[in-house]
């Protein structure tokens, strides 16, 4: 069934195409399609003009001079085409509005389940049920934060249902249902009075920024959803989890399953998307970004806000000390070279070693992500038991040490090639060709962009960054960090 994008892409179509049209007659070949009846249909619509359409969710409103309006709901096939008067009427075109410049505006319709309804203007509100019952569009104006706070909390009901359901939030079907639950890291079995706040703003953002993405798209072809001009919609192309039933995670690398919930095909990632008994109300921002992108500018912004800072590197180090499991681990792989005299880990070695075998970096990420992993997640527990609001995971690896699937967000921090190549040559006193090799051992940066929830532009001056890392803050719940400060 055409959702929300695909509607508002058709009604922008014949927007352009027949606003301001005169109907000079209408011909039925579907009597069940129309109401009232055929021959009143007809004549309610001749001599009419099409002042302009409308939408409300999935249905299309042509509004009509002398207070009339007709709702229209494409239903699973229906499509609107305009054509010269006069070209062969096919067997699937059951509705035609004959216009008084010499054009048709059709109506076809294999599956014959789209209907039409003229009334007067206003009354859609109260005699469509659909319409009457209709919760508020996603917008940033009609969908508030507040709303969706109001009625999760009184909701049991899996996530999932509760977004299709249309008296709740209008405009939202199947496919972008899985795709912003993707975005969110929401489990689409987890129950609506389960979420947390942090995750209920993160939600009513990506629906809202999801829906407007695909409208710019003009929609999602999956089926046989066309625009007005008979173009079909691209926004499939940039689709994230919807119909990746066994393929890797394109955040995580985790496997994509489909499972049925509300008798719906429903894709996510078991790794990102995690059924919780209780997410609790902390929120894990995993940041991270290349080699001297400056990640440790952004890290000490926040830590000027006094929200708690959980290092990687510090984790990393921790779990090679003298005696641990780690460090045992990479003298039996890597062999004693790696270990100074006093029996420490010799840190310039082992560099050396991994930022020059692509092999090597492969069998210490295996060593050290498992350690790493556990001993992260005991420090996200504690703080989560103290209810703390917002964590930082420190990670300049994330990605390559499978990190992702244990945050709610990703923060990536970025700046142009040259400025990076530059300031790593200067911080680490490397040749050009050894700090390309460095770079270019970890995953690339514009790689790391794409699967970023939010990017922070660092190569202006620390006050730009800052003001990014504010917004960020403010727009996520947290601004009254910064006006404690």
């Amino acid at each position: 069934m055409p959702e929300l994008p695909e509607v508002e892409t058709v009604r922008r179509g014949l927007t352009r195409l027949v606003q301001h049209a005169r109907i000079t007659s209408v011909d039925v070949y579907y009597e069940k399609m129309v109401s009232p009846e055929p021959e009143k249909f007809k004549q309610m619509l001749a001599g009419k003009t099409i002042e302009k359409i409308d939408r409300r969710g999935k249905y299309l409103l042509f509004r009509f001079n002398d207070n009339l309006t007709m709702v229209s709901h494409l239903r699973m096939e229906g499509k609107y085409d305009v054509q010269p008067a006069g070209n062969e009427i096919t067997k699937h075109t059951h509705v035609v509005f004959h216009l008084a410049d010499g054009r048709d505006l059709r109506y076809t319709d294999t599956r014959k389940f789209g209907r039409m309804h003229l009334m007067a203007t206003g009354e859609e509100t109260q005699k469509v049920s659909g319409i009457a019952k209709m919760g508020p569009e996603p917008t940033a104006e009609a969908l508030t934060f507040d709303y969706m706070k109001r009625i999760f909390s009184k909701s049991r009901k899996a996530i999932k249902p509760l977004l299709l359901d249309q008296s709740e939030i209008a405009g939202i079907g199947n496919i972008y249902a899985d795709e912003t639950l993707w975005l969110s890291r929401i489990h689409p079995l987890q129950p609506a009075n389960t979420i947390p706040d942090f995750q209920i703003r993160q939600l009513r953002a990506n629906i809202i920024d999801e829906i407007s993405r695909a409208i710019q798209g003009h929609g999602t072809t999956v089926h046989s959803f066309s625009t007005a001009f008979g173009e079909a919609g691209e926004f499939q192309n940039h689709l994230m989890v919807y119909g990746r039933k066994g393929e890797k995670c394109l955040r995580c690398g985790g496997e994509i399953k489909k499972i049925k919930v509300a008798q719906r095909g429903t894709h996510f990632c078991p790794e990102c998307q995690k059924l919780r008994e209780n997410p609790g109300v902390t929120m894990v921002l995993g940041l991270t970004g290349g080699i001297a992108t400056g990640k440790s500018t952004v890290s000490d912004i926040f830590k000027g806000y006094q929200v708690p800072i959980i290092d990687a590197d510090k984790v990393a180090r921790d779990v090679v000390k003298p005696g641990t499991k780690g460090l045992t681990a990479i003298k039996d792989t890597f062999g004693w070279q790696m270990l100074t005299p006093d029996g420490t880990l010799d840190r310039h070695a082992l560099g050396t070693l991994v930022f020059s075998q692509a092999e090597a970096l492969a069998k210490l990420n295996t060593i050290m992500g498992p350690l790493i992993k556990t001993a992260v997640v005991r420090k996200i527990q504690g703080f989560r038991r103290r209810k703390v609001p917002l964590v930082i995971y420190d990670a300049p690896t994330l990605f390559e040490a499978h990190g992702a699937a244990g945050v709610n967000e990703i923060m990536v921090v970025t700046i142009p090639e040259k400025m990076q190549l530059t300031r790593l040559m200067t911080r680490d006193n490397l040749s050009k060709e050894a700090a390309k090799d460095r770079i270019k051992s970890q995953l690339p940066l514009a790689e790391k962009v794409k699967r970023a929830d939010v990017v922070i532009d660092n190569s202006g001056s620390v006050d730009k960054t800052k003001a990014q890392v504010l917004e960020w803050l403010d727009g996520a719940g947290f601004g009254s960090l910064t006006n404690e400060n």
